[in-house]
């Protein structure tokens, strides 16, 4: 085969792929896809709304339940018709997550480089998290969930972790990461760049509560990442405990209760608005 020949072919199999993956760009932009992953939205806004309610009253001393996103779901399992919603915010969970899923494949295709990369990794994460919360409604559903919440865990998986070649070390690491994700969320409140993930302006008094919402679960991350960090140096797994440890811990802290209080608010906020703009997303 000549050079010649061997260039067309190689320029025809290039144009070939590019089409098929503008065509799987529409389908991931399709707006059944985009329906199912709204769902999802709103359902992660209503697990935030529960989380709140549990941290106001842990903030009080009202509550021994875990303050994270299982302690979220179990709390709605105990109410009347709990099993039914429950089982609608699981379907709705596995259907953001299979949105993320396509567009951490083909999505983003406007986008270019390291941010293409970011953004399609981020929607990898987002499907593990939709995934994995939509097990445990699942799992409570049916009546199977484990007695362990996710917070404990998480204590188990960083204990094993230690346990690894260069454990703390890793520990350290993934607590930094996690400080760094903090610190992005709040950026990301303060410059209201979570608006670009919406269809349309939701006005400025939900813009608000997105505001309150994403830097509240930058605070509630970065208590998480220091207590990660703790964990790793001082080799103490029952330090990270995740979400439940992080909250719990802004409880005792000097004047805790009126800051985990205010930080709750923020979780609430974020909960109304994943619910209220759960139509405009255009993206998880």
């Amino acid at each position: 085969m000549s050079d010649r020949t061997s260039g067309r072919t190689r320029t025809s199999t290039e144009q070939h792929a590019r089409q098929a993956g503008r065509k799987a760009a529409v389908k991931a932009d399709s707006p059944w896809v985009k329906t199912l992953g709204q769902v999802g939205v709103a359902a992660i806004g209503i697990v935030y709304l529960l989380l709140a309610w549990i941290a106001v009253q842990v903030a009080f001393g009202g509550s021994s339940k875990s303050a994270d996103n299982s302690g979220a779901l179990k709390e709605l399992a105990g109410r009347p018709f709990g099993r039914w919603l429950l089982a609608a915010m699981a379907a709705g969970l596995f259907a953001f997550a299979v949105w993320q899923v396509v567009l951490a494949i083909v999505g983003y295709d406007t986008e270019q480089g390291g941010k293409l990369i970011f953004k399609r990794a981020g929607a990898g994460a987002k499907a593990v998290f939709g995934t994995l919360l939509g097990v445990q409604a699942l799992k409570l559903v049916i009546g199977s969930g484990s007695s362990k919440s996710s917070s404990q865990q998480q204590a188990d998986w960083t204990g094993k972790l230690l346990g690894a070649p260069a454990g703390r070390a890793l520990v350290v690491l993934v607590g930094l990461a996690v400080l760094g994700f903090a610190g992005y969320l709040i950026y990301e409140g303060v410059e209201k760049k979570f608006l670009k993930k919406l269809e349309g302006s939701p006005g400025p008094g939900i813009t608000k509560l997105g505001q309150a919402g994403w830097i509240a679960r930058g605070v509630a991350f970065g208590v998480l990442g220091v207590l990660m960090v703790i964990a790793g140096i001082k080799h103490q797994p029952e330090q990270a405990r995740g979400l439940d440890q992080a909250l719990k811990t802004l409880a005792g802290a000097p004047y805790g209760k009126w800051v985990l209080t205010v930080v709750a608010l923020g979780l609430a906020s974020y909960g109304v608005f994943q619910v209220v703009t759960a139509r405009q997303h255009k993206e998880g």
